[in-house]
């Protein structure tokens, strides 16, 4: 990579600092069983203590201790079930457990015991089993189908037979994942533990300190971390919540790295990222650029604005609808942030020269004119979605929407597949799902205002009477005013959740086409419309599974070497550095910030409201343990350059030895269309120190029992680490930690300190990068940096 323009003044600098080192790229999210594949011996360099069966074997390995946590991830933090998550994942058990009396969103919560800590209702943690490749009982369905259609359903249907044989085991959730556009399949076996509880979220102003304006931005001073606890049955067996129950007892669990990390320190990411596109084609990416994501930010401005309106009603809404504003406000600042950060990477551009690239390269190659056919055929797939994308896009949102017309659609499609054997309905419908699916509904329901619901039905219709010919949602478009809309709301009885739950569960279609409820026969009109759309889905899955790894291995062969798959959900590992970048031109963003750049960015006003007790006590913070010498101050967030993406959020961070030194929950905005593409000058997550939670813990919450369980009590009055010793730095060059249960801590007088790192040549993967990190590395030693504008 060529040196950029902006760091050529600063040449100097690294010139007083000796000679430059090459930089690594850390691009990749790799797979437990890539592990081995990986340039070990660059990673021993960087300070990796782990060999990989440390990390992933069969039925061990420290990547166990990650757990799946409702669409986030997490991971054990001791042997009593105890789990470590961001805030914003444990948002939703935070808001249904507070009240208008009992706010525990704004005023946080800690469990004074066993007996004290609240259901996480609808929440589940995901326990990795096994995994085992079935790629060619898959392949062998797929190439006895007839046609795409049946290919799509055919490959769907074994899918499911190998999770219903995989679930006859008590307490399991299983799933077929498919990797590298289906080349490669798996079927997860996951123990999903039921009984989750909430012990411990920090006051909103501190888990959101910053909250949309700092979302995806850097300087961050948030402490975005939670705890919850996974119990189980009397007999060790997952099951619903009870009284009777008792705390999971955790295969592998993580030790707390009390002593954090520093500049230059290698660090991991485990956990669970949801989705990339790192291998679309130009046409695929050029149709998510100019349709899909333009889409998302505008709908998604449009709800949030209407919530936003609807919340300054009273505090009984407003914390009825939290979540849901959340969540869009976090969506509509995605999708724009995704626009202009692929426009800043020219990725577009860049597309076109590599798959120009390919096509050159493949020319006159016999061997290789499968996998170009296979491109063509992509492409011409993506003229068939744009043709359908508005009618396509409103479809697939109501979903996030109206909370009520969701439910409708829910209870119209289950019933609508009732009659079908249970592994031929469609994804959402089957009987194996209804218990987990019901909490959703009941979440929707009592989220539900009618006021809410009818302004956001509004905004559909009026989209849909928009929708061009032949496209048309009447049924939508033809709902009249707000007014119409409430009382159609008001008519509907599937606000009553004990009677929604009976019609929900009984799933009967000929009640549900006699029906007279306008919501019922709104949702079932677009049960109808989902169904046709799905259809239509069903004929490209299948040639996609036909065409897919033909390309795939067509990428391969020209990039030459093995490729990491886009995230599918599945458990990954990120190799990292702690460091710092450069967001723009003549700006430097150091790599840490530190609570006294907390207290000194707190207002008292939202979203920029420390708690009182903190901005107190922090004067106090550099004489703690949990303070670092280099900073002289509690570090709040750290930047590195992993490879993340949605579902992180949660993800342990680990140092060299496999000890929890943070907890991922961020990009940086220069990031945020990472999904698409890695680049290595910008592409840095954030993450939140774990010695902020600790301080917490010990100087704001007190709280003792949790401290003791997570093995750092000692160190509350433990002397400051302003020194730090030569014995010290050779304790951190000891050898890995894991073990089924957690070690004690080291003496607070042998207390480790991270030690400095120079960078080496190679990411895991072998590839090269420029000198930018290790400048801005040089530069974040030295203490210079700026804040990023405002």
């Amino acid at each position: 990579m060529m040196l950029g323009r902006r760091v050529l003044p600063l040449l100097a600098v690294l010139a007083a600092l000796g000679p430059a080192q090459p930089a690594v790229a850390d691009e990749g999210q790799w797979t437990p069983e890539q592990l081995p594949s990986l340039d070990l011996a660059h990673l021993g360099n960087l300070g990796l203590r782990l060999k990989p069966a440390e990390l992933w074997k069969d039925r061990g390995g420290l990547m166990r201790a990650a757990v799946q946590l409702s669409g986030c991830s997490g991971a054990f933090v001791s042997a009593r079930g105890l789990v470590i998550t961001n805030h914003h994942c444990a948002y939703r058990a935070v808001q249904s457990v507070s009240t208008v009396e009992s706010d525990f969103l704004g005023h946080g919560f800690l469990a004074k015991g066993a007996s004290s800590e609240l259901p996480a209702k609808g929440y589940t943690v995901g326990v990795i089993d096994q995994v085992k490749d079935v790629t060619a009982t898959i392949r062998e369905v797929s190439n006895a189908a007839p046609d795409d259609r049946a290919r799509a359903r055919a490959v769907e249907h074994k899918q499911r037979e190998l999770v219903a044989e995989c679930e006859k085991q008590a307490g399991h959730r299983c799933r077929v994942e498919s990797f590298s556009l289906g080349s490669r399949y798996e079927l997860i076996d996951t123990l999903e533990l039921r009984d989750v509880r909430l012990v411990y979220a920090p006051p909103a102003s501190v888990g959101e300190f910053g909250g949309e304006i700092d979302n995806w931005m850097w300087p961050r001073h948030t402490g975005d971390f939670a705890f919850l606890r996974a119990y189980v049955g009397e007999n060790g067996e997952p099951a619903d919540y009870s009284e009777k129950n008792v705390p999971y007892e955790p295969k592998v669990s993580l030790k707390l790295g009390v002593e954090g990390v520093g500049n230059g320190d290698l660090v991991a990411v485990i956990g669970y990222p949801g989705r990339t596109e790192r291998y679309l084609t130009l046409a695929e990416l050029t149709q998510a650029v100019e349709q899909e994501l333009p889409a998302a930010a505008e709908l998604a401005g449009d709800w949030l604005g209407i919530l936003d309106a609807e919340a300054r009603r009273g505090a009984a809404v407003s914390l009825k609808i939290a979540a849901q504003r959340k969540q869009l406000a976090n969506r509509e600042k995605n999708a724009r942030g995704m626009i202009a950060g692929l426009a800043r990477m020219k990725l577009v551009e860049r597309r076109a020269r590599e798959e120009a690239r390919l096509r050159a390269w493949a020319a006159g190659k016999p061997d290789r004119k499968a996998g170009i056919e296979a491109l063509d055929a992509m492409d011409q797939l993506v003229e068939a979605r744009r043709a359908r994308f508005a009618r396509e896009h409103l479809l697939t949102s109501l979903a996030r929407g109206p909370n009520l017309l969701a439910v409708a659609v829910d209870v119209a499609r289950r019933a609508g597949e009732h009659g079908k054997p249970d592994l031929e309905r469609r994804s959402g419908t089957m009987d194996r799902d209804a218990e987990r699916l019901w909490k959703l509904e009941e979440r929707r329901l009592a989220d539900y205002d009618v006021q809410v619901d009818a302004r956001l039905l509004a905004s559909l219709g009026a989209r849909a009477a928009r929708l061009p010919e032949g496209q048309k949602l009447d049924a939508l478009a033809k709902l009249g005013s707000i007014a119409a809309i409430q009382g159609k709301l008001r008519a509907s009885r599937l606000s009553n959740v004990e009677a929604t739950k009976a019609l929900y569960f009984a799933a009967d279609a000929a009640l549900i086409d006699k029906s007279t409820d306008p919501m019922l026969v709104l949702g079932r009109t677009l049960a109808a419309e989902l169904e046709r759309l799905d259809t239509e889905r069903d004929a490209e899955q299948g040639e996609l599974e036909r065409v897919g790894p033909a390309y795939y291995a067509l990428l391969e062969a020209e990039r030459g070497g093995t490729l990491y798959p886009d995230a599918n959900g599945t458990l990954r590992i990120s190799f990292a550095t702690v460091r710092g970048y450069s967001p723009e031109d003549g700006l430097l963003a150091v790599s840490r910030t530190t609570l006294r750049g907390a207290v000194e960015k707190s207002t008292g006003e939202e979203p920029f409201n420390l708690p009182r007790a903190v901005i107190e006590r922090a004067a106090e913070a550099k004489s703690s343990y949990w303070a670092d010498p280099d900073l002289d101050d509690v570090p709040v967030c750290f930047l590195s350059n992993a490879d993340t993406t949605g579902g992180n959020s949660g993800s342990p961070v680990i140092n060299g030895r496999g000890e929890l030194v943070g907890l991922n929950f961020d990009r940086v905005w220069e990031n945020i269309a990472g999904d698409y593409g890695y680049s290595v000058p910008r592409s840095r997550n954030i993450s939140v120190d774990v010695r902020y939670l600790l301080w917490m813990l010990d100087r704001v919450a007190d709280a003792s029992e949790l401290l003791q369980e997570l093995g750092a009590s000692s160190y509350r009055s433990a002397p400051s680490r302003r020194e730090r010793t030569q014995s010290a730095r050779r304790h951190l060059a000891a050898g890995p930690t894991l073990s089924a249960a957690p070690a004690p801590p080291p003496a607070p007088s042998a207390a480790a300190a991270p030690e400095a790192r120079s960078c080496a040549c190679r990411a895991p993967g072998g590839h090269t990068s420029g000198l930018l990190p290790p400048l801005i590395t040089a530069l974040g030693l030295l203490g210079l940096g700026a804040r990023r504008r405002r």
